[in-house]
């Protein structure tokens, strides 16, 4: 039974300690009796004050009344609690309670208007960011060589094509032509009355001995002439096209660039565990990362909350975990609410994406995260776990026993299953296998681990972490695939065994240079730096955490990736990727603003060499002037810092410099 009531309010305000004080009030006719206020936070609280917390998943909480039993109109319940971690300081309205309701003892819910969190007890920090002339090309990433001369051309009308009848040259210029037009960014047209306007012809051609993705634009008055060696590459050049277009009004520089990528792997990573997302939204972002260089889509698929590739093998682990609610297996967390919401990929929606991420010259990696954060997967087959293990085993995050256990038979039973058919599904090269933040105290006082570890002489938790993420590698490479994990996969000794995969380092960057020292293949992810999911700033109307830092769009870009004293490392570090975790999305549209305009650093700096590379306040200064213009064409929005209202009106504050 539910019904919708408004007229309780819980309001919010953080004091000087970082403790949420809280107000519920009831403003209607009924009394309440014996009931709980639930609503979900980003982690695990602990009470202050005047309540107690009677059932918490995560950041999921119900709490009931500690002196009184009940509610009466016009009356209010102050109460007091705070997060139990002290990195989790509340300093934003994301932080705040979410999709709040009551339940009452006999079942029925009533929803609970959340007020705004009240952050008047806290002095925000926002630093000004000094606007600069705009005097590098307006092109991200921005290419390894231009050379700019006199003149501009003018693509006012679709270009005119001209180009051998060659298989390559036809799919790269029919890619770039459909990504024009889903962007509204379209200048190419196969369409001859189209071009009895046009003074501009693009000659296309490709040339023997380039290096791969490689493109070369010779840009004058009348004429553009793309060469490359490969597919990926006019496509690529294309796509420049497509950029310079709408950033110079359809007047582009006249010039030559010579442009190649710094480095293969070049990554966005969308986490569709902990939020949902609609396959259109994920279409969407393959659809921005192609356009600004990026190759490799890294789907995060399972964790703790649920389990969304809906696959032959199981369909039931999808059904059962991909919905989430009141008295469902995975609770209303991250503000859900109570009615059931969710939902999981088919097959039918895993070969759309994987459809358009080829056409837009993308590589699909599934994650498959094991054997931590698998709280709903174990709830639903707890033979995957050892019944006789009494370890305490609580993670980062929150939850209990959400760990799966090497030793049981039936883990294999399901997982390896799983396995077989993501590697079926899925034509790329790699399946990623987890393997990070698995609790530490897992497995400690398991019996059947215990034997594991004495039978394949293993000593620590982490050697059979290693052990077990190498089993299932070889499942993997039997499928002809390739193995990728978290860094946390190969912290064992086991790995002297094995040291072929592809891994992410994401705790910082000199943990992802010991491994690339070590000789593992590795992708730089750093959390300091390309983690989407970290606030933008210091406001109170941000969204987003901040465990790892502040990172703003600076922050994506003033980075050194190879150290300048070791050279030597970029053998072994592959790339780049930028990480979105979902636990703040309430939204698909949430999604946007925390990747614009970040995702310019992100490619910037995977794209293009260290010495070519603009600065941060540079490429502030390209979304001021050209960027911002650009997201509103092609529908995405951006985040919008009191830095960019600042700088797009002098007037606002005088300490800011605008060059024109």
């Amino acid at each position: 039974m539910s019904r919708v009531n408004t007229d309780f309010i819980l309001t919010n305000s953080i004091n000087a300690d970082g403790q949420f004080c809280s107000t519920l009030k009831n403003n209607c006719d009924i009394v309440l009796d014996n009931f709980l206020i639930c609503f979900s936070l980003l982690s695990p609280i602990k009470s202050i004050d005047n309540c107690l917390v009677t059932n918490q998943v995560g950041g999921y909480v119900e709490i009931s009344q500690l002196n009184i039993s009940s509610l009466s109109p016009g009356q209010e319940w102050l109460f007091k609690y705070a997060y139990e971690h002290s990195r989790h300081r509340p300093m934003n309205h994301t932080w705040g309670p979410q999709g709040s309701f009551l339940k009452l003892h006999d079942g029925t819910i009533i929803s609970v208007h959340v007020d705004d969190v009240n952050f008047q007890t806290l002095s925000p920090n926002v630093p000004i960011v000094k606007n600069l002339s705009d005097k590098s090309l307006r092109l991200v990433p921005h290419p390894n060589e231009w050379v700019p001369s006199a003149g501009v051309c003018n693509l006012s009308q679709p270009l005119n094509l001209s180009f051998d009848d060659s298989e390559i040259i036809t799919r790269a210029v029919s890619a770039a032509s459909e990504l024009g037009k889903r962007l509204n960014l379209s200048i190419y047209s196969n369409n001859v009355a189209d071009f009895i306007d046009s003074n501009t012809t693009l000659l296309i051609k490709t040339q023997k001995h380039k290096t791969s993705a490689s493109y070369n634009l010779i840009i004058t008055s009348d004429v553009i002439e793309l060469t490359a060696g490969d597919e990926q590459g006019l496509f690529y050049g294309l796509v420049t096209l497509l950029q310079l277009n709408q950033t110079y009004h359809k007047l582009i520089p006249c010039g030559i660039i010579n442009d190649q990528p710094r480095f293969n792997w070049r990554g966005q990573h969308l986490d569709c565990a902990r939020h949902f997302y609609a396959v259109e939204s994920i279409l969407k972002l393959l659809d921005l990362m192609s356009l600004f260089k990026l190759n490799k889509f890294h789907w995060h698929g399972t964790d703790d909350e649920s389990f969304r590739f809906k696959l032959d093998s199981n369909p039931e682990l999808a059904t059962a975990t991909s919905k989430r609610g009141d008295s469902l297996l995975v609770p209303p967390i991250f503000g859900s609410g109570p009615s059931p919401t969710g939902g999981c990929y088919d097959s039918s929606d895993i070969k759309r994406i994987i459809e358009r991420a080829s056409s837009n010259y993308i590589d699909v990696m599934p994650e498959f995260d094991l054997p931590g954060h698998n709280l709903s997967l174990v709830q639903l087959f707890p033979s995957t776990r050892d019944p006789r293990d009494k370890s305490d085993e609580v993670s980062v995050q929150g939850y209990i026993k959400n760990t799966l256990n090497p030793a049981m038979p039936e883990t294999y039973s399901i997982v390896e299953p799983l396995i077989d058919d993501l590697c079926k599904l899925f034509p790329g090269e790699y399946i990623h296998l987890g393997g990070d933040e698995m609790p530490p105290d897992s497995w400690l006082e398991s019996p059947e681990v215990s034997n594991m570890k004495k039978k394949y002489n293993l000593e620590t938790n982490k050697d059979v972490l290693s052990w077990f993420i190498n089993k299932l590698s070889s499942r993997v490479e039997s499928k002809g695939k390739k193995t990728a994990a978290w860094q946390e996969a190969e912290e064992g000794s086991y790995h002297e065994k094995r040291s072929d995969k592809l891994l992410f380092a994401w705790r910082n960057l000199e943990s992802g240079y010991k491994l690339a020292r070590k000789g593992f293949n590795v992708v730089l992810c750093p959390a300091e730096h390309i983690y989407f999911d970290m606030a933008q700033s210091q406001t109170y109307s941000d969204r987003g955490v901040n465990w790892a830092a502040i990172v703003s769009l600076e922050d994506t870009i003033d980075w050194q990736i190879i150290p300048s004293d070791e050279p030597e490392l970029e053998s072994n570090i592959e790339g780049i990727q930028g990480h979105l975790w979902s636990e703040t999305i309430l939204k698909d549209s949430d999604m946007e603003s925390m990747l614009c305009p970040r995702i310019l650093g992100l490619s910037e700096s995977a794209w293009t060499s260290q010495n070519n590379r603009r600065k941060g306040a540079e490429l502030n200064n390209l979304v001021l002037n050209s960027y911002r213009d650009l997201f509103k064409k092609i529908g995405w929005d951006f985040y919008k810092s009191e830095n960019f209202d600042i700088m797009s009106d002098p007037a606002k504050n005088k300490e800011v410099l605008i060059n024109e």
